[in-house]
């Protein structure tokens, strides 16, 4: 029997039996090679590695494919047909990472719960709502006849080793441990994962809501904990006209759905610095993209080469053909995210009396219904009731805790009482021709026109080419709203904030061959204030601050530029964010009467001397890091329920409150806390000294920020004993922090670093030697592999390994495997 979800009190439990299930599994599998001995262990949990040597037939190739794998298990592919080149990469990426193409397809589409029971039901229906998977084929649609092939060629590859694997019993251990053989890998998976890269780059709707609450806690003066706020956008226009009190959404309940969110700031820094000011004379690329530190790493290294075509090598998305980011003969790229707002939310009124009817301008519209069946392992199916409006799938029932509210969620007495979400990546786009182009792109302009029709995600790409060039184009499908600034919900049923289109290719921000001669990116704005359209608030200044220093110092000294320099550059851990403000809270704390204790006065003396640099050696960065966290912490605590999220509203109110001491701020804050800012500074203060010293001890000079921020890089399965001793790696001390060029965001409870550059990239165009680069923890997903955390090390420590475009054949440590068609 069916159970409806969504219009019904329904809400399965995070934890349940399929763990259990899992847990029984993975301790019999222990038992069991604690028995075999640990030779026979070896061997069952090492079957399904790659064979990597030798000679292979596959059915289905038209020539004979050269495979050879370098020291770090990176695939130079070489072929003279394009089919046979994206067969046998779809074919070697699935023998490193099958089982996190799957997992990244089913939690795309909203499907793991058939694999992992109910646990997975809050994350299955926040993605079959979100509905991502209802755009694939229209993305399918535009792929020209090339790239067509290129995506069924590699689909097929994929396939053809998972039917190998498992006919043969050499499947990836984790498919024994949950039990279960994925389906065939197809092209609408191809077009789904890029949706959902898309997707993990986005996430501004959690920050909407989470200023919705704002609002109705404090009404009006919520405008002073906006950055950039624009008075005149939505106080009070929008807001009078409804009773924000009537649309309550409880704090456990947002805690379920930012689970779901992407990170804040995934980002990434770029650059490229223009020949006139390098060693060789030629341009300098470098990229080194922040997402998730997971094992194994979103990124998978590879080495294409189509004779008489293309010769391209970096990194690309485990279930994407091609090369996404990296190099050519001609030029070299990177990305960043241009942290712009592609998702809106609207506020939905519903009918009265007509089921799923919501009023648009004068007038009534019917929303479209879908039925999304989600089957649960162990379990009944369930079905997830969609209701989709013009605006997009209404999603509110997904912020809402169904268990304590008996009401329907979309109620006549509540009209206001619904959000849809619209989300401009759900609209058709050419990556996958782009993909191509890319790869074959001889020059700047080349590259630029490669870059058409890439509508997801919003990225900020750097490239320069071999005869000098360099540029910058900002790419993806960015909203035109003719009124609100994504900063909160708008009407949907006022044609005046309905999008108006998006801005034209021409519009978006671009550059070739500045006067500066360089160009740096990092999650900055990347227009001025004169752009005409509002394009997002959520821009993080600190690590673009500190990167234009230090190659505006290098510049004005004359020292030429060189790809040591630049990967110095990706690790420095210089915190510009903390130049500006320590200096304004150790005067507002200073400002206070009173004596501090002996601790809290030799730490406060530390924080005046601090240069700033966050090593894993200082102690000055676990004292300022907790006294931030602290002072978040305390500022949100009076006001809301839950815990509010948004660094960008936390950063501003510290900013306005310590910089403007007798402004609006500092009121706001003094009515609000009863306290002024300099006694609510020494309070968090003397807090985070207490934090520091519990973490670390009584002496602060042996604080060390290293030993409380320290890296773990976790499998999907470390969640269950005894998997996690076998899959995680870590814990490794770094520096940084996500105010840091050398970014290494984390837990503000544990400590643990999560987010950070997981692939490192330098290219002299000049090519006199190798390109470099580096993948955390390594290029294979394959647990006790050689290549599952052997590049983790080099990567603590800074280092890049030369990219081998050309893999020597006879090398000590390079693997020839050559795959032949059937005769």
């Amino acid at each position: 029997m069916e159970r409806e979800i969504g219009t019904q009190p329904a809400q399965a439990p995070f934890i349940k039996r399929k763990w259990v299930k899992v847990l029984v599994i993975a301790a019999g599998i222990l038992v069991f090679l604690l028995v075999i001995g640990a030779g026979t262990a070896y061997w069952f949990v090492t079957k399904s590695h790659p064979v990597m040597e030798g000679e292979k037939t596959l059915a289905g190739l038209n020539e004979e494919v050269t495979v050879v794998r370098d020291a770090r298990g990176v695939a130079q592919i070489t072929s003279g047909d394009l089919e046979d080149l994206f067969y046998v990469q779809g074919y070697v990426t699935a023998q490193d990472r099958l089982f996190q193409m799957d997992m990244t397809r089913r939690l795309a589409e909203g499907r793991l719960s058939e694999v992992v029971g109910d646990a997975a039901l809050d994350s299955d229906r926040f993605f079959r709502t979100y509905g991502m998977h209802r755009y694939t084929e229209d993305m399918l649609t535009l792929l020209d006849e090339e790239a067509a092939q290129m995506v069924e060629a590699y689909a097929a590859g994929v396939t053809a080793y998972k039917r190998e694997a498992f006919e043969s019993g050499t499947q990836p251990l984790e498919f024994t441990v949950l039990g279960y053989e994925p389906a065939d890998w197809t092209p609408a998976d191809t077009a789904l994962v890029i949706k959902y890269m898309g997707y993990t780059l986005s996430g501004n709707h959690r920050n909407e809501i989470e200023n919705y609450q704002l609002v109705q806690e404090l009404g009006d003066d919520a405008r002073f904990l906006f950055p950039e706020y624009h008075i005149d956008n939505h106080f009070p226009t929008i807001y009078e006209q409804i009773d924000v009190e009537d649309m309550p959404f409880d704090g456990e309940a947002l805690g379920r759905l930012k689970a779901f969110a992407p990170p804040e700031y995934n980002g990434s820094n770029n650059w490229a610095i223009s020949g006139e000011h390098t060693e060789s004379g030629f341009p300098i690329v470098a990229d080194d993209p922040h997402l998730g530190m997971d094992i194994p790493s979103v990124w998978y290294q590879t080495n294409l080469e189509l004779e008489g075509d293309f010769h391209s090598i970096g990194v690309t998305v485990p279930g994407v053909p091609g090369v996404v980011l990296g190099h050519n003969e001609h030029l070299a790229w990177g990305v960043t995210s241009m942290s712009v707002d592609q998702e809106d939310l609207f506020l939905e009124e519903a009918h009265p009396e007509e089921q799923h009817t919501y009023r648009y301008d004068n007038g009534w519209e019917k929303a479209e219904v879908i039925e999304e069946i989600i089957q649960v392992d162990g379990e009944d199916p369930l079905v997830e009731q969609v209701v989709v409006t013009r605006n997009g799938p209404i999603m509110s029932h997904l912020f809402h805790d169904e268990e304590e509210d008996e009401e329907p969620v979309v109620s006549p007495d509540a009209p206001y009482h619904a959000m849809s979400l619209r989300w401009s990546g759900r609209e058709a786009g050419e990556e996958l021709n782009g993909v191509l182009r890319l790869s074959r792109a001889t020059n700047v302009d080349e590259f630029m026109e490669g870059l058409d029709g890439f509508v997801n995600p919003a990225l900020s790409w750097v490239f320069a080419d071999t005869e000098g060039n360099i540029a910058y184009r900002g790419q993806g499908r960015l909203p035109v709203r003719q009124n609100g600034d994504g900063l909160l919900p708008v009407p949907g049923w006022d044609p005046d904030y309905q999008w108006d289109g998006f801005i034209s290719t021409d519009e978006l921000p671009q550059v070739v061959n500045p006067a500066e001669g360089y160009i740096m990116t990092a999650n900055n704005k990347p227009v001025d204030d004169e752009y005409p359209y509002e394009i997002g608030r959520s821009f993080y200044p600190y690590r673009a601050e500190r990167l234009k220093e230090m190659i505006d110092d290098q510049m004005a000294a004359g020292e030429p530029f060189t790809m040591d320099q630049s990967q110095a550059m990706q690790l420095d851990f210089t915190n510009t964010q903390a130049r500006s403000f320590v200096p304004l809270l150790v005067e507002a704390v200073e400002s206070v009467d009173g004596e501090l204790s002996g601790l809290e006065q030799e730490a406060l003396d530390m924080l005046r001397k601090w240069d700033y640099v966050e090593t894993v050696d200082s102690p000055e960065a676990l004292l300022w890091h907790q006294w931030y966290n602290q002072f978040g912490e305390e500022m949100f605590e009076r006001i809301v329920d839950f815990e509010y999220s948004s660094a960008l509203v936390i950063h501003h109110t510290i900013h306005e409150a310590a910089e403007d001491a007798e402004g609006m701020m500092f009121g706001f804050l003094e009515e609000l806390y009863q306290r002024d800012f300099g006694s609510f500074s020494r309070e968090t203060f003397i807090r985070a000294v207490e934090k520091s010293e519990e973490l670390q001890g009584s002496d602060p000079k042996a604080w060390r920020w290293g030993e409380w921020h320290a890296m773990t890089v976790r499998h999907p399965l470390s969640g269950v004993w005894p998997l996690n001793h076998l899959y995680d790696v870590g814990p490794y001390e770094v520096g940084g922090s996500g105010a840091t060029p050398g970014a290494h965001s984390y837990n503000a409870e544990t400590g643990r670093v999560n987010h950070g550059a997981g692939w490192r990239f330098v290219a002299d165009l000049s090519f006199e030697e190798p390109a470099r680069d580096i993948l955390n923890p390594g290029q294979s997903g394959q647990v006790l592999s050689s290549h599952y955390s052997d590049q983790v090390d080099t990567w603590v420590e800074g280092g890049l390994y030369p990219m081998l475009k050309n893999v020597d054949p006879g090398g000590e440590e390079a693997n020839v495997k050559r795959f032949l068609p059937e005769e």
